[in-house]
This record gives C-alpha cells, structure tokens and sequence, in this order.
C-alpha cells in the first residue's frame, strides 16, 4: 500500500484498532491465555544465561526466534507456543497456548515444563518454580538479554532499571468482547492490589531482605521501570520531555481509553533492523510522521507503543485480550489464572463490589499494604476473600469445575500468608543459603 498522505488522528486509529481487536459476541467459552516468567538459576542460586537451551529446543522442532535489531537468538516457537528470554538472560519466558478449559491449560503446561526443565538440566540449570526474583545474584547491565529494546531503556531509564533483568511474573491474558473492554479493565486494574497481595513472593534479592520491605519486589520494580509510564500516576519526570497528563481514574469509554494511550511517551519504535526512541508521545509522534506512512506501518508503529505501556492490566490488540500482569511467579500461579478468568465472568457483580467499596484512589493506595504486608494486613485478607468469593461464582457459572483451581488462593487467605512470608521465614532462620536450597529443591 502507498503512504497515507491523510491519516485519521491519532485517537481515531487507535479507537479503531481496538475496535477491530475485540468481537462483539463470544462464540465459545471464554479464553484465557497464561505467560509466565521464571528464574532461572545454576547449582548455587546464581543468574545464569538460558540461551543454550533453544539450541536444544531448535532440535526438538521448534523455529528460531531472533530478535529484529540485534539478530540474537532470544527464543523459540512451535505453533501459539513460545519459549524465550524475557528482559534478563536467566528469565524464562513461557508463552502458553490460549485455552477454553483450565484444564486443558494444566496438563499442557505440566508436559511444557517438563521437557524446557530437562533441557535446562543438561546445562546444570535449574528453574525456580516458586519464586519471582533471582535471589543471589545483584542486578547489572551485564544481564540483560540481547535484545535492541533494552538499549533503548537503558539509555532513558536511572541504573535501577537493571532490578528488571531479575525479576519473574505470572501474567495471563483473557478474551473479552468489546464491550467488556472498558468494564473489565476497570476491575482489573482496581483489584491488582489485591492479586499482589495473593502472590508476593519476591522479598530477598542480592542475598538481603529487599531494604524497603517489599514482599513483591518483582512488581516494585516494574512500577519503577514504567517510570510512570504505567498506568497509575502518570506523570513523565525524566527523559524524554513529554507532557504526559496525571491519570485519576480509569478510562470511561473506548475514546477516552485511546487518548489515555496516546497521552502516554512513545519509548520505543522497531524499523527492520534500527531502534528509536522516538522522544514524544505517541500523539506527537503520529502528528509529525504518521501521513507519510502505510496503513500497515502506521499499526506496526502503534504495536511498539502498546508493547511498552505497562500498566498493571492493559489492552492487547494483537491477541484481542486484556493481559493482568501484577502477581509474582509462584507455585500456584495457575490459581490466579483462574481467578481472573472467574472475575470477568462474573463482571456486573464484581464491578459493584469495587465501587461500592472504594473509590479508584483508594484501591491504588491498597498497593503500599499490598506490597508491605500482604495477606498479613486484616483488610486485605478480608477483600481478597470477598475477591475469591467472586471469582468462584464466576467460575461456576462456566460449568467447567475450573473453581477448584482457587483452592490454593483460599488457603493462603485462611492462613493470612502471602507465598513471600513463607520465603523471609526460611532466611530469618538460616539465612541466605537455607533459602536457596529450599527453592532449588521445592517441587
């Protein structure tokens, strides 16, 4: 296609990208699509560098994944599957196939893992499977993985940006129709204190406590690297320049959801083998370069952009999704796959709950107890049961049996323990190498 000489606006595009992205109807049950990191560590809880695995991974009838910039080998793929590297060189990347059962999700993953975990142990790697930080090893520009976007995010982010090539989330996408879009990222983004709080477990990083007492250091840091480019306090206060306006709420409808994406910096573009950083907001950028582009580059162009906005749940064009990414990786990360699942499907009533409840403000300001206390914090044992509550019936209403999947969730609201509690008890009592034992031999 030749350039378009006369590009719609910005928020125009990008209301019409998410439009298209979501059906009107869902035809079939409800999907959702887990991806999930993992630390990756040798025999001393040290960082180690995944690449060897995808050699054997090429052999097992995978396609190589390179990545656009650098020409480095970052990953594989067969089929929707994807094994890479996330930010750092010893984070494992799953991307798992979308399912209409949650447990069709559970076997597969359990046969995934198996055969990434024995190609990991010919390299005398072990996974983490319980845990969301690498423990040992302090965080350095020497980690990070070979990919052209990190350039860029070192070059505009302080050093403490290197605290992101250690860290390992659990993340899962989930089908919504266009109409659920603006409703189901209102919940999603109010309840994100509560799925912190369900699963923080990334409290000792560089063989310490994290310093400011955070049990979920993992997401501390990404609120950090988003440098308020996240979704909450958005307010750019570093390179590049950009007026970005404060966000006070979530957005009321699919317009003012494409302004918000516009308003927020344009970090980074891809262009063949060349990154940029293109140094203004997306609705700069398009304003200045958009008419001489395709239609095709111009959505290209927005990709990048959505990519690199990392709110604690956002939009997915590309898969027609909303991906929740606030939970650290934990041994029962397929429970809160299932809660979000559960959430959306019972979405009139949970909705109610949250604004009957709190205003959006105040379910923000549930983050600092969700990051400093936890479960241990009686209000939020007492929300997130409510949240679980919801959840649950959703599920039923699915007719599946998927509920049952919560019942770790359930348990560690009874207990008031957040998975991170159970890590700082095995360091306070025999420090650093009593933890590292206990996650590298934690089943």
């Amino acid at each position: 296609m030749d350039s378009n000489d006369h590009a719609p606006s910005a928020h125009a595009f990008v209301q019409h990208l998410i439009e298209g992205a979501f059906p009107t109807e869902l035809f079939r049950p409800r999907h959702a699509g887990p991806e999930e990191e993992f630390i990756v560590t040798d025999a001393q809880g040290y960082a180690v560098d995944i690449t060897p695995i995808f050699d054997d991974l090429l052999v097992k009838g995978f396609s190589p994944k390179r990545d656009a910039v650098t020409g480095a080998l970052v990953g594989v793929r067969r089929g929707d599957l994807e094994v890479g590297m996330d930010v750092g060189r010893g984070t494992l990347e799953i991307g798992f196939p979308h399912v209409g059962n949650l447990f069709d999700h559970v076997g597969a993953r359990a046969d995934i893992l198996g055969f990434v975990d024995a190609s990991l142990a010919n390299h005398g790697f072990t996974r983490l499977r319980d845990y969301a930080i690498q423990p040992r090893t302090p965080p350095t520009e020497k980690l990070w993985a070979p990919k052209g976007r990190g350039d860029v995010f070192r070059s505009l982010f302080p050093p403490a940006v290197h605290m992101n090539t250690i860290t390992a989330s659990s993340q899962v996408h989930i089908d919504v129709t266009r109409d659920e879009v603006i409703p189901a990222l209102e919940m999603y983004l109010a309840l994100c204190p509560v799925f912190i709080a369900l699963n923080a477990n990334s409290p000792i990083w560089n063989g310490a406590p994290d310093p400011n007492g955070i049990l979920a250091a993992r997401q501390s840091a990404w609120d950090g690297f988003t440098l308020a480019h996240g979704y909450w306090d958005n307010v750019l206060c570093g390179p590049p320049c950009v007026d970005t306006p404060r966000i006070e709420r979530a957005p009321a409808s699919l317009a003012e959801l494409a302004q918000y994406l516009c308003a927020t910096p344009f970090i980074v573009r891809v262009q063949g083998q060349s990154v940029e950083n293109p140094g203004a907001s997306f609705q700069s950028w398009w304003e200045r370069e958009s008419a001489g582009l395709t239609q095709a580059a111009q959505r290209e162009a927005y990709l990048n952009h959505e990519a690199t906005v990392w709110w604690q749940a956002r939009v997915r064009v590309p898969y027609g999704t909303i991906e929740m990414r606030p939970s650290c990786q934990n041994l029962d990360a397929v429970a809160s796959d299932a809660l979000a699942l559960g959430l959306v499907e019972n979405l009139e009533s949970t909705l109610a709950f949250i604004r009957a409840r709190q205003s959006h403000q105040a379910w923000r300001a549930l983050q600092t107890t969700a990051f400093k206390e936890g479960l241990r914090s009686p209000e939020m044992a007492e929300c997130a049961q409510q949240v679980l509550a919801l959840g649950e019936k959703g599920l039923r209403r699915r007719g599946l049996g998927e509920e049952i999947l919560l019942s770790p969730l359930k348990t560690r609201v009874h207990d008031r323990t957040s998975p991170a509690h159970v890590k700082l008890a095995i360091f306070e009592q025999g420090g650093i190498d009593a933890l590292i034992a206990h996650l590298l031999t934690n089943p």
